[in-house]
């Protein structure tokens, strides 16, 4: 019994360090630092592992470098699924880590492993090993969600996705006309550049996002006086966004900055609360100047 129990804090611990907040627990903090660390040493070696002339040189240090950290994330996705369920049965305990792997966060770091497996599956393509080695940068994915500047963004494309859906149909519309507009015009004198609408919608996609490429462009008078407008257009579009995103965070940084009125009730309630067992007697000043202290700390941050 001592020991089933020691296990289970041990498992639990193991949660915790693995997936529990980090703003009170030290140990948990510098193991998250740990693992971001090895993350980003990941990804440096494997970006420097592309370039010919270092890979070459250093391929001897890049290679052990990149597995050890491969063989970290296999050890750390295999302790979050051995610790992630408190369920007493088998059945229980296999539904619970099945629902736990199917997260996003762990569907990347099961993608960031991936390439462990493939040396005893293919054996002499190097090629497809190495391309999958690539899939371990995914890791860095996974600290988006400690960072409150994304989690923001999040809320405001959620708030705002049906004005963000109405701009994306006309954006696509606006690429659809002016490519169909533009191979009318155009196909006569450039039949080679403007075969096909498909292929004027390259032209379009480069005009109305103001990339500009360059490698297809009308020539004719009409079509250079079209493009033009439909630049202009394309500015206009792209303009929204930006702005429709600046609003949203204004409105987001206000909707934090307000006080919540349930929260204010309650810290009402509980200051009258103790100032009438103050008057009571009940409570001595010291008793009250603390409790109030106390409610007056409460002040939970709001996600």
């Amino acid at each position: 019994m001592i020991h089933r129990q020691r296990y289970d804090q041990v498992k639990e611990r193991v949660h915790v360090l693995l997936d529990g907040p980090v703003h009170d627990d030290q140990l948990a903090g510098l193991v998250q630092l740990f693992l971001a660390f090895i993350i980003v040493l990941n990804t440096v070696a494997i970006v420097l592992f592309t370039i010919p002339s270092v890979n070459e040189h250093y391929a001897s240090l890049l290679n052990p470098l990149i597995n050890i950290c491969l063989l970290i994330f296999t050890l750390e996705y295999l302790l979050r699924l051995w610790s992630c369920t408190s369920s007493l049965t088998i059945r229980g305990k296999i539904s619970d880590r099945v629902r736990y792997a199917m997260h996003l966060y762990l569907l990347i770091d099961l993608i960031s492993i991936l390439p462990v497996f493939f040396p005893f599956i293919i054996h002499r393509h190097q090629t497809i090993i190495r391309v999958f080695r690539l899939l371990s940068i995914f890791k860095l994915g996974r600290y988006s969600r400690y960072s409150r500047s994304l989690a923001q963004i999040k809320r405001v494309l959620i708030r705002k996705r049906e004005i963000f859906a109405i701009m994306l149909f006309f954006l696509i519309f606006v690429v659809l006309f002016s490519a169909t507009i533009l191979y009318l015009i155009e196909n006569p004198v450039q039949p080679d550049k403007f075969s096909s609408i498909p292929a004027a919608m390259w032209w379009s996609v480069m005009t109305v996002t103001t990339v500009g490429y360059g490698d297809i462009y009308p020539i004719t008078p009409l079509g250079k006086l079209i493009a033009s407008l439909f630049t202009v257009t394309g500015v206009l579009v792209l303009a929204l966004p930006s702005a429709i995103l600046a609003t949203g965070f204004m409105e987001e940084k206000s909707r934090m900055s307000e006080p919540d009125p349930l929260q204010h009730t309650a810290r009402t309630g509980l200051i009258s609360h103790f100032t009438a067992l103050h008057d009571q007697g009940k409570l001595s000043d010291q008793e009250f100047e603390d409790y109030l202290s106390m409610v007056n700390r409460l002040n939970p941050e709001r996600e």
